[in-house]
């Protein structure tokens, strides 16, 4: 290959060379050799504690995680030390914090903590060894920061991919969701590019030292690759935060992929096969390559017709005929491949089935109706026509409607078109849930018409034998409507002409019975989400501190976006 080293290896050498020890006093030539001081060891004694440090934290949290679906849950009986434990836990995973003159709201503390604690480690593996440059230029032309801050970099690489895919394995030992791993998947590649830039500027200053610069410039690859790919890598960190990703998706996606192979490429050239450096590559490419072409395949091979209808308050109604092998649970999603042209047939995009399987059943999908897709299949339901699509999925938490079983309360919130998210967790666990549980479901719309496919989904309830359920739905705009007699068994319904919901007060109510296990479900707009977190966070403290009646208090929050 043009630009590397020949002949191409897979490792390099471990054997010194270019030393000319008699330059040096007998301390250099000791230090030269020491661990962490070591040029020809530095990828063991940086780059593994790298990957040791992920392994040790994934593997902490997946045995956690697992070990929570085998604790005992008793029932009526006080908040015991594993109860106050959990809620702790509990209030960790749920507290945010809201910086109102940026809107923008952080990630749960856990996630924080994690990422701090990442940096911390870094920081200190990087910066606690000295010397950071050496004092004689005998000792090698890789300063020790340069050389240390490289290999914690490239041992990054792989699980920072890792955090992105769609079918993720860090997710299935955690037992949890590919969106819920996106925040680390931005912060790892955070810091791998601080980490690339303490790798890079010493070289600079250290080369304008000897005198160096342009001759090393113009003779060695290392140089301009390591440029090439730092191009990219600042693209991709800078345009990932929510301002440009939010605001402008789908260019940020196609773009992203695109930096994203450049960076990579010029990488991999940049290292050459030093020492184990490929390897990182190769790993990196087993975990992205292996997810992706299952997704491929799995999308593939599950060709459908999407059925267009349009609903009130520029909503819209997707039916899609699948293969009977094709299942899903209620809360997961779907990313689904629209036949629309060589630009929408390129991408994928996710959507919550808002149906319970059924056999034979459609997979029923509920749009807000915005720019791009959406307004495309918008005006393909106004004039009645049908969509060919692969869908890709499902996705998510398969386990959340049968974990939801196990808890005395449950309290579903939902924001507008949140619903598709919390309707068909409603459904299943008024079909399969006990008969003793108290069910309680709110939803504020902005209009009485966005109703329409919310009591299509309450229908489904008719025939069931339910615990008894309290529908509440709140209406910021507009009038409101009566709900026809007999739409639902066993249902109270109350609508409100106007306003919000108190979230804190529908919370604290539901968490006040006595030695009850509460469960939460919630999706809607971000300040909706962060209402309802900080919430629960208080709620769970105080479980935490004995000072509440119930014995745990669950959330399970979706957010709009990722």
């Amino acid at each position: 290959m043009l630009w590397l080293k020949k002949p191409v290896l897979w490792h390099s050498s471990r054997v010194p060379s270019g030393y000319d020890y008699a330059k040096m006093t007998p301390g250099e030539r000791l230090l030269i050799r020491e661990r962490f001081h070591d040029w020809y060891s530095a990828d063991w004694d940086y780059a593994l504690t790298t990957v040791y440090l992920f392994c040790a934290v994934i593997g902490l949290v997946a045995l956690v995680r697992w070990a929570s679906i085998f604790r005992p849950r008793k029932t009526n009986a006080p908040a015991g030390i594993v109860d106050k434990l959990v809620a702790v836990g509990g209030f960790l995973v749920t507290k945010q914090f809201r910086l109102a003159a940026f809107n923008y709201d952080s990630p749960p503390l856990a996630a924080m903590g994690a990422v701090v604690g990442l940096f911390v480690f870094t920081m200190a593996l990087m910066l606690a060894v000295k010397p950071y440059y050496w004092p004689n230029h005998e000792m090698g032309h890789s300063p020790p920061i340069a050389t240390r801050s490289g290999w914690i970099s490239i041992a990054i690489m792989p699980f920072m991919i890792a955090f992105a895919t769609k079918i993720n394995f860090i997710g299935l030992l955690a037992r949890t969701s590919h969106e819920r791993l996106q925040v680390f998947h931005r912060w790892s590649a955070t810091i791998m590019y601080i980490t690339s830039l303490v790798h890079t500027f010493p070289f600079i200053i250290n080369n304008i030292d000897m005198g160096m610069m342009r001759a090393e410039w113009k003779t060695s690859s290392y140089y301009w690759t390591g440029v090439v790919a730092l191009i990219p890598q600042t693209y991709l960190v800078a345009c990932s935060w929510g301002y440009f990703r939010n605001g402008y998706y789908e260019t940020f996606k196609k773009l992203h992929f695109v930096a994203a192979g450049l960076f990579m490429a010029a990488l991999f050239v940049h290292c050459c096969f030093r020492l184990t450096s490929w390897d990182y590559f190769w790993a990196t490419l087993a975990l992205y390559g292996t997810a992706w072409i299952t997704r491929l395949v799995r999308g593939l091979v599950t060709p459908g017709t999407a059925t267009l209808e349009g609903l009130p308050d520029r909503t819209l109604l997707a039916r899609v005929s699948t293969s009977r092998r094709f299942t899903w649970a209620p809360g997961q999603h779907v990313f689904v491949r629209f036949m629309l042209g060589p630009v929408h047939f390129a991408t994928t995009h996710p959507f919550t089935v808002s149906n319970c399987h059924s056999a034979g059943g459609s997979l029923e999908l509920i749009m807000r109706v915005r720019d791009g897709i959406t307004q495309e299949l918008y005006r393909r339901a106004a004039a009645g026509g049908a969509v060919r699509v692969f869908v890709d999925g499902p996705y998510g938490h398969a386990t959340l409607a049968r974990d939801l079983r196990a808890y005395d309360r449950v309290l579903f919130l939902a924001g507008g078109s949140g619903a598709t998210f919390t309707l068909p967790l409603l459904v299943d666990l008024v079909t399969n849930g006990r008969a003793e549980a108290t069910i309680e479901f709110v939803v504020a719309v902005r209009e009485s018409g966005s109703l329409e496919w919310i009591d299509r989904q309450l229908r489904d309830l008719k025939g069931a034998e339910p615990p008894r359920v309290a529908i509440t739905t709140y209406i910021t705009r507009g009038t409101s409507v009566s709900e026809k007699d007999g739409d639902a068994p066993d249902v109270a319904s109350r609508h409100e002409d106007e306003g919000r919901p108190d979230l804190a007060a529908l919370i604290r109510n539901a968490c006040s019975g006595a030695a009850a296990r509460v469960a939460i479900i919630a999706c809607g707009p971000d300040e909706f989400a962060y209402d309802v977190r900080r919430a629960v966070a208080a709620e769970q403290l105080r479980v935490a501190c004995g000072e509440a009646s119930a014995v745990e208090v669950y959330l399970h929050a979706e957010n709009y976006s990722w």
